[in-house]
């Protein structure tokens, strides 16, 4: 495992590193500290070592949970998952048409998997049979409660788990926001030659502000260790389906799914909205992408950048474009007109 991060550590790469210099004086943006007693190691081993640690090993049980997950979901080359609920539909319709147009016609040997996670019945019927997809209702009366929160997300790492199991090559993660372009092949390029993709954006608030004490406490980590480094966005993500990949991030991320105290300590309420500037970190909480966010800096800390999308810094990026408020209403109603 050391000697496969060191070896992609010293490829050459077409990514321009960040050096964050700004004080801590404003604590939102990414800030050098004045000093941190418990820094991210520097070396590999040590890093590796954290990572693959008890406490973020996947028990006999979680296994056989993810396992039946993905019971279902057709062997694929190349896994597209999402999940949606009942006020991401018209988004959901959004991405669907999208991926129709865009992805389907150039990617060959691929599956569209959507997770029903709260869809009514109606919205239910509807993207069954338009979806032109693998559809699986999630089975949250095989998990722990907490699941249910929608604001919680531990779905997340589960469902790219149990895709990444019947994935030949790559799993793809879009939430309803995303739409694709027609450098869509290069993307995927980029993520099966360097094993993975993530929109790290240098304008995102640090990763202790927008993350629970309680992920810290859990991981062993201290907050000063990632001030300097900005929180990734998980609404869009490219994982090879490669053993170091599997081991090192997408495993810590699902065990800490599985556990209230690392994904979800706060609960819904607690959780302010991370789109008001903060002034202290702490201030609010964004469960999976604070956890995926720990896990790859710590993998990979100062080279990070190495495995962001290029154009991460505008939401009309080179391989997608991120739009919160996109939806179509009548395209699933449309499909099912012509059948």
């Amino acid at each position: 495992m050391t000697d496969t991060l060191v070896g992609m550590l010293s490829q050459a790469t077409d990514m321009s590193s960040h050096t964050v210099t700004a004080k801590c004086d404003d604590i939102w943006n990414a800030c050098q500290p004045d000093d941190c007693f418990q820094p991210l190691s520097p070396d590999p081993r040590e890093r590796i070592r954290d990572l693959l640690s008890p406490k973020l090993a996947l028990t006999y049980k979680n296994r056989q949970q993810i396992s039946d997950l993905s019971s279902t979901i057709p062997e694929s080359g190349v896994i597209f998952v999402t999940a949606t609920f009942d006020n991401l539909f018209e988004g959901t319709q959004a991405l669907v048409h999208n991926l129709h147009t865009v992805v389907y016609p150039k990617v060959k040997n691929m599956t569209l998997v959507i997770f029903d996670i709260g869809l009514t019945p109606e919205q239910r019927e509807k993207t069954k049979k338009a979806c032109m997809c693998h559809f699986i209702v999630f089975p949250f009366e095989l998990f722990p409660g907490f699941f249910k929160e929608r604001g919680c997300n531990a779905w997340k790492p589960l469902i790219v788990m149990a895709s990444m199991l019947k994935a030949n090559k790559l799993v793809v993660y879009q939430d309803a926001s995303i739409s694709y372009k027609d450098t869509v092949l290069e993307l995927l390029d980029r993520g099966y030659r360097l094993g993975l993709q993530l929109w790290g954006a240098n304008w995102m608030y640090n990763i202790p502000v927008a993350t629970s004490k309680g992920m810290f406490d859990y991981m062993g980590d201290k907050p000063c260790a990632y001030l300097k480094y900005p929180q990734i966005q998980s609404g869009v993500m490219v994982f090879k389906k490669a053993s170091f990949i599997v081991r090192t991030i997408l495993e810590p991320w699902a065990k800490c799914g599985f556990e209230k105290d690392c994904f979800c300590p706060l609960t819904r309420e607690d959780s302010v909205d991370c789109t008001d500037k903060k002034i202290e970190i702490h201030m609010c909480h964004r469960s999976d992408q604070s956890a995926l966010s720990l896990i790859v800096s710590k993998l990979f800390t100062s080279e990070r950048y190495r495995y962001h999308m290029p154009d991460s810094e505008s939401e009309n990026g080179r391989y997608v474009v991120i739009n919160r408020d996109q939806g179509e209403a009548g395209y699933f109603d449309n499909i099912l007109a012509g059948l």
